[in-house]
């Protein structure tokens, strides 16, 4: 299935490409990008970055500084509701299930989707009106890649990894936080502060730590990368759901039509 979503994805694209009239000197970083990919030349072009597919000619940096996205004090205004809203249904409610990357301790890291490649994870929105309505604020939020609270109990080691693709930017709104617990994106390690959030490129390499004994809850998303262009974001949302078709026997899908 991996190999198949790799390999079919420039002709998946040249069908859109096609079918839409889109002038191809508008998409042209994406079609390189899903060549590069095919060609399986990531490590080749992608230097410090290494992520599942990758798209040149984009600004590649770890961390972000706050001064690229004003929006961030908006979200962070909002964080006693979104955790009062997930306080509502309980830290230790089932809907929160072990991620399933196997990155962690089988159930140290777990995850409460709102939503997976882009698709809203029906069975967990309905509890969040005011989580997904400050989300809505934010171009790309909650409806490009992933987005679920994500926590880690005590004790647990997330190992070094790499996100999916560097076409989205990720951030972290600290909910519940533990002491002993951080984060390592590249060279550089940061903790989370309550109630505050940061943004990083999570097709950097990445590892997290919680040394401490209670749990750290973090409001996780993705969001399309500054750089892109409106065409770009319309050929990768319609590549994402490719992909997520692809994905259709894979856990997320279970997990989604549940």
């Amino acid at each position: 299935m991996e190999e198949l979503w790799i390999t079919e994805g420039p002709r998946e694209f040249e069908r859109w490409l096609a079918e839409r009239k889109v002038d191809p000197k508008e998409v042209e970083r994406i079609r390189e990008g899903l060549e590069i990919t095919a060609q399986q030349r990531i490590g080749e072009v992608g230097g410090e970055q290494s992520p599942e597919v990758y798209f040149p000619g984009l600004t590649a940096q770890p961390w972000w500084s706050r001064s690229h996205f004003p929006w961030l004090d908006d979200l962070e205004a909002a964080a006693p509701a979104i955790l009062e809203e997930l306080q509502a249904i309980g830290l230790h409610d089932d809907r929160a299930v072990s991620h399933p990357t196997g990155l962690a301790e089988d159930g140290k890291w777990r995850a409460l989707y709102l939503s997976c490649i882009g698709r809203p994870y029906a069975k967990n929105v309905a509890a969040f009106p005011r989580t997904l309505k400050t989300l809505s604020m934010i171009p790309g939020a909650a409806d490009s890649g992933m987005t679920y609270f994500s926590t880690i109990l005590g004790d647990t080691h997330i190992v070094p990894h790499s996100g999916f693709t560097n076409a989205m930017l990720r951030c972290h709104l600290s909910l519940v936080t533990t002491e002993g617990s951080r984060i390592r994106v590249a060279t550089e390690q940061r903790a989370w502060e309550q109630g505050k959030a940061f943004v990083f490129d999570d097709s950097f390499e990445h590892e997290v730590w919680n040394e401490g004994q209670e749990r750290r809850t973090v409001l996780l998303f993705d969001f399309w990368h500054p750089d892109l262009s409106g065409p770009e974001i319309e050929a990768l949302t319609y590549m994402m759901d490719v992909w997520r078709r692809m994905f259709s026997r894979h856990f997320w899908a279970h997990q989604m039509d549940a």
